[in-house]
């Protein structure tokens, strides 16, 4: 806390501080501020006023500080006058000491950390999505949307591997096997689940098993997605310039993708577009993520949303994720978790993988067929070959070797 006098000073030195524009030092600043006072500071109190003025004028205050906490996945303000809340990664939701005790405040916080985008909140455009250029998805609204509400969602710079989504217990070594060679025999798959519960983790990682010389198209709202492949073009959709994802996935059938990826299927226009890019036969794999509980949910929703039954046949797999509440020792924890992946046949889904809540392990339930035909027409194998190779795929995670080699 600054006592009344640090206040002063610390007011004054931001004032200076950005009627400069960054151009003077803090440090020349702040020893004029003091010889006019007649001041005497020590370095302590020096280094605190400094990061004092930072924090406030470059970074939003504590929404810019928290933002580049890695304990955090995410940082909410919930109105004026409110304690920030805090995403702790393995803990959940934490109450903080920081709030906001104005509006104004509070907006010229979330314009600082998106003046760098060009982009701003006022009462004529009081909502705004964008991505920091530190990689976090900033989400904020004031009024007359809401009580002045800010979400920050910080991603890890460096996607989770394969291996690490098994390490961490969120897929079966046999699953992601399974995974691997659907995704090199070209198979479209929709990645769904509940809010938070790793969906777009697991299609980054995905993307480790296709070659690196393949043309990857994305197309999302807020670029969250990271792929590995040099060959990576990604189209991001401006509600202010009423271009959505459906209008950009359908751009993505005149661009000669090897992949096409839609960043979230939400609406008409983008389950469209996205089944559009499928039945084209264009690209060698589409993918997407969406808000669906089960296999079963997923589909009914895509019908709900004007695609045909009939063109279900396009999709090849659903993977459902879950974020799974856990009571231990007294304390609620969260896992993330893969509870089923089924095969898309006649417009239904048929489960192949299953979590086992009471064993808390993810077992094969069926050994399908329209995807082990796929598989094995793609590589040349027969059922003994392809149950060899699963076993090969799965013997490298335990090993700890990579994937393929």
């Amino acid at each position: 806390m600054l006592s009344e006098e640090e206040e002063e000073v610390a007011f004054e030195l931001k004032k200076r501080y950005l009627e400069a524009a960054g151009a003077s030092g803090l440090d020349g600043l702040l020893a004029g501020i003091c010889e006019e006072m007649e001041i005497s500071l020590d370095a302590g109190q020096e280094e605190d006023l400094k990061r004092f003025v930072l924090i406030d004028a470059e970074w939003g205050g504590p929404l810019g500080v928290l933002s580049c906490d890695e304990r955090l996945e995410e940082v909410a303000v919930i109105g004026v006058g409110k304690p920030m809340f805090v995403y702790v990664r393995g803990e959940g939701w934490r109450e903080t000491n920081c709030q906001f005790t104005s509006m104004a405040a509070l907006v010229e916080a979330i314009n600082k950390m998106a003046k760098p985008l060009g982009r701003r909140v006022t009462l004529k455009s009081p909502r705004i999505n964008a991505v920091l250029k530190n990689g976090c998805r900033l989400h904020a609204s004031i009024p007359p949307l809401s009580d002045g509400e800010v979400t920050i969602r910080r991603f890890r710079e460096t996607p989770f591997s394969p291996s690490e989504l098994v390490g961490n217990g969120t897929f079966s070594t046999e699953a992601m096997a399974f995974l691997s060679l659907a995704m090199q025999c070209d198979s479209s798959i929709i990645v769904a689940g509940n809010t938070g519960s790793g969906k777009t983790s697991t299609l980054n990682s995905l993307f480790s098993f296709v070659p690196l010389e393949e043309r990857v198209l994305i197309t999302e709202e807020t670029p969250e997605i990271r792929v590995p492949q040099p060959h990576c073009c990604r189209l991001v959709a401006r509600d202010e310039l009423n271009l959505g994802l459906g209008e950009l996935a359908a751009d993505s059938l005149r661009m000669r993708p090897d992949r096409v990826i839609v960043g979230e299927a939400r609406d008409s226009g983008e389950a469209k577009a996205l089944f559009d890019a499928m039945l084209s036969g264009q690209a060698r794999g589409c993918y997407a993520t969406m808000h669906a509980r089960s296999a079963e949910e997923a589909l009914a929703r895509l019908c709900s949303l004007g695609i045909p039954e009939r063109d279900l046949a396009a999709l090849d797999l659903v993977v459902v994720q879950r974020r799974i509440a856990r009571f231990s020792n007294g304390r609620f924890s969260e896992a993330r978790k893969c509870v089923e992946i089924c095969e898309v046949e006649d417009g239904k889904a048929e489960r192949l993988f299953e979590l086992d809540f009471d064993a808390n392990a993810m077992k094969k339930v069926s050994p399908g067929k329209k995807m082990n035909e796929k598989i094995c027409r793609t590589f040349g194998f027969d059922g003994k070959r392809l149950e060899a190779e699963i076993g090969r795929r799965v013997n490298c995670y335990v090993s700890e070797k990579r994937f393929g080699d």
